[in-house]
């Protein structure tokens, strides 16, 4: 699985921060039929909407936004509106939804986490619908390694200078609430709201296996 952009621009395609909004590139298609040759998942998480779009247009293969939040509901740039979700969808994959309070508006708990997931169900189908948590363990030494990677020169000003207001900074409470160990409870909160087993076994795993045997081919 390759992004094709981290949130700003580059040689393929436009990424969520750039108020530009391009599309793709020639570069950025001849990236995807590549990556659909090779085996190789097209991520659109972090690239913007019209380049999220073309990039769906363009793949052959399941393409995904691994870790992202429905725009109907919250409208932030690092969420995916109802066109890009079914542009996805009709190559096959499937729209992560993410554990990032900011991104996800409303109480921005698990309670906002599970109004996007019903929302993708609803909308666009159980088979679309996924958990991708952008919440990582961070090991207690990680501070003290970076400070053994390089300085590097001067370099242009940081995406997050561009990222709008986080309505939920300094609420430790969300940040604990929504951490990847808490995935049991996505599980229960699915239960609590009607989903059918077969549904949350595709939404909690099913889902990204077949786009990663879509990709790589049935042995995988």
């Amino acid at each position: 699985m390759m992004h094709l952009t981290y949130n700003r621009r580059n040689m393929l395609a436009d990424g969520v921060a750039e108020a530009a909004n391009a599309g793709l590139s020639d570069f950025g298609r001849a990236a995807i039929a590549e990556m659909n040759r090779a085996g190789v998942i097209v991520d659109v998480a972090h690239t913007g909407w019209r380049s999220s779009l073309e990039a769906a247009k363009a793949s052959a293969k399941p393409m995904v936004a691994s870790h992202t939040t429905v725009a109907a509901l919250h409208r932030h740039i690092r969420a995916k509106p109802d066109e890009v979700i079914r542009a996805i969808a009709d190559t096959g994959g499937y729209v992560g939804i993410c554990c990032v309070p900011a991104f996800l508006g409303g109480t921005g708990d698990i309670t906002a986490m599970l109004d996007h997931i019903d929302y993708v169900v609803k909308h666009f189908g159980a088979e679309q619908a996924a958990i991708g948590t952008d919440v990582v363990y961070s090991s207690r030494n990680a501070n003290r390694e970076w400070e053994k990677v390089p300085k590097r020169g001067p370099s242009r000003q940081s995406f997050e200078q561009l990222w709008p207001p986080d309505a939920f900074a300094g609420y430790p409470r969300l940040d604990d609430s929504m951490a990847w160990t808490n995935w049991p409870l996505f599980t229960v909160g699915m239960v609590q709201r009607g989903h059918s087993d077969a549904d949350i076994q595709k939404i909690l795993g099913g889902n990204v296996l077949r786009v990663a045997r879509a990709a790589l081919g049935e042995g995988a």
